[in-house]
């Protein structure tokens, strides 16, 4: 909103809230609550707003809204304005007292904020009230109407001092849950990232066996009566390959690095990491627009180094869990657990989705089988989450991985792994 529409906008609320008011301790004298509002406005919607432009609009919004209110009631100029005018000037003399000791809102402590509200009040209140007993040429001062305005200034100060201190916590919880919000995205992107780092360095074994059998190739060739070609279209096969193999390296590396100085967690204690599973993957269901329910029987508290991996192996089975169910009914359960025995964990994620044929049980591990498909898209899927699990157990972890499915009666996977290579020493 630009400024000149919120400065209209607080100047209305405060018209408006103003017509809330008390005729106590003071005769004719309106204790409202809009003042209680002024400054708290002033501070939060009125941060980047000069204060005296907040109150000199307030004022004139306040004046024209009043008198309105006189002339549809009948009265005439001269029986309104001792009833309009002090209020109005009120505003002006708020603003005046709140500059000269608020001179920047955005550094200003609560503390020193709230004692500027209680002068502010009492000050303007005592103006007001001089003006009408000048109008109507009575004492302009009397103790005992100084006592009663200190004592409503305390009150409405003691209001929007809880005001603004809840706002700090409120403030203060938006920037939690931010701060929150980033470290579970940035830590499941690098997640990601690290599970597929280790499918890529899987993949330059294969390359450089490739770069090898090239090179092989070329020698075989040399000791053949074949066209000169054929030798170097075998010799440039494997310098070619040679240099994939550095590029996918270089790329490794810069990667790897990348994540390095954005995210150095070292270690992750098993409970918050179950947490960052549990809020993405109801995010994920949030956007796929599928009912299904997790349930998480988790008995032991670890800390762990290779938190990345253990993520990646259960956000995967979690991941195909919740697209199985997707696939047929829709909604669904998926059960996470985990129990130690002795020196031995065991992880298992259990879904009641379809479940797997029988004939795809022994290929299900296998690099680049899936027997899922886009049905919009008609795009397979690349098959290599079930093949990064199971690398991740056997070789990271050194453990095993198996799975149990009935057709139409859903899915397990139970993981074990050795203790001593998940837990920190």
């Amino acid at each position: 909103m630009k400024r000149w529409k919120r400065t209209l906008a607080i100047g209305i609320v405060i018209a408006l809230t103003s017509q809330l008011y008390w005729n106590v301790f003071v005769t004719n004298f309106r204790i409202s609550t809009s003042v209680i509002l002024l400054p708290l406005l002033i501070m939060t919607v009125g941060s980047q707003i000069h204060t005296l432009t907040i109150c000199l609009v307030t004022s004139a919004i306040v004046f024209l809204f009043r008198g309105g209110i006189c002339f549809l009631q009948g009265y005439s100029v001269a029986e309104a304005m001792p009833a309009i005018l002090p209020g109005s000037l009120y505003y002006i003399c708020y603003g005046l007292l709140f500059k000269l000791q608020i001179r920047n809102k955005h550094v200003a402590r609560t503390e020193r904020v709230i004692l500027a509200v209680f002068l502010c009040d009492f000050g303007a209140n005592m103006m007001e009230f001089m003006i009408q007993e000048a109008w109507q040429q009575m004492p302009l001062f009397q103790m005992e109407v100084a006592k009663n305005l200190l004592l409503i200034a305390a009150v409405r100060t003691v209001f929007v001092a809880m005001g603004l201190f809840g706002e700090r916590q409120y403030r203060a919880l938006l920037k939690k849950e931010e701060h929150e919000n980033r470290y579970r995205r940035l830590f499941l992107m690098t997640t990601g990232l690290k599970n597929e780092i280790y499918l890529m360095r899987k993949n330059t074994e294969e390359i450089e066996r490739v770069m090898s059998n090239a090179y092989r190739l070329y020698e075989s060739i040399l000791g053949m009566e074949l066209p000169r070609n054929l030798q170097q279209m075998s010799l440039e096969i494997a310098r070619d390959v040679h240099e994939i193999k550095k590029d996918y390296l270089r790329i490794i590396q810069g990667i790897e690095k990348e994540i390095d100085e954005e995210y150095d967690e070292e270690r992750m204690s098993f409970s918050d990491l179950l947490h960052i599973l549990e809020e993405s993957s109801y995010q994920m269901l949030a956007e796929k627009q599928v009912d299904v329910r997790l349930l998480f029987d988790c008995r032991d508290e670890f800390t762990t180094k290779e938190h990345y991996m253990l993520m990646a192996v259960l956000k995967n089975l979690v991941s195909n869990a919740i697209e199985a169910i997707e696939s047929e009914k829709r909604q669904g359960t998926i059960r996470i657990s985990e129990r130690r025995e002795q020196d031995t964990y065991f992880f298992t994620v259990e879904d009641d989705g379809p479940g797997i044929r029988e004939k795809h049980l022994p290929n299900i591990f296998e690099m680049g089988y899936s027997t899922k498909f886009d049905e919009k898209t008609g795009n397979i899927y690349r098959g290599v989450g079930l093949c990064g699990v199971k690398n991740a157990v056997e070789e990271q972890f050194k453990g095993s991985i198996s799975v149990e499915s009935k057709e139409g009666k859903g899915t397990k996977f139970l993981i074990e792994i050795p203790a001593g290579t998940l837990e920190e020493r």
